[in-house]
């Protein structure tokens, strides 16, 4: 799902008719949980998953026009892992 059916979906489910009012609510539940994540590095959706912050190291990087190998910068990644009930939804296991 795009973004752009998505806040088609949210809108049409929460009988909201301004697009724009949509997509703000949407970038303020974002905002927030970056802000979280970069005050503790971890939130937690109870039972739905859990987002970190987590730190990647530099690499290797080989490209054949290149004469010599190069290296990535280290950088810092969200990651989602899944909870129970959110893999029990996208399964289709629960009656909902």
């Amino acid at each position: 799902m795009t973004e752009g059916e998505f806040i088609r979906f949210y809108k049409k489910r929460n009988k909201i008719k301004s697009h724009k009012k949509v997509k703000e609510k949407i970038d303020l539940f974002w905002n927030v949980l970056l802000k979280a994540l970069d005050e503790d590095k971890k939130v937690t959706l109870q039972n739905w998953g859990v987002f970190e912050k987590r730190e990647r190291k530099a690499r290797k990087v080989l490209v054949p026009m290149w004469e010599e190998a190069r290296y990535t910068e280290p950088k810092e990644a969200v990651k989602f892992r899944a909870g129970k009930s959110l893999i029990e939804i996208a399964n289709g296991d629960t009656d909902e």
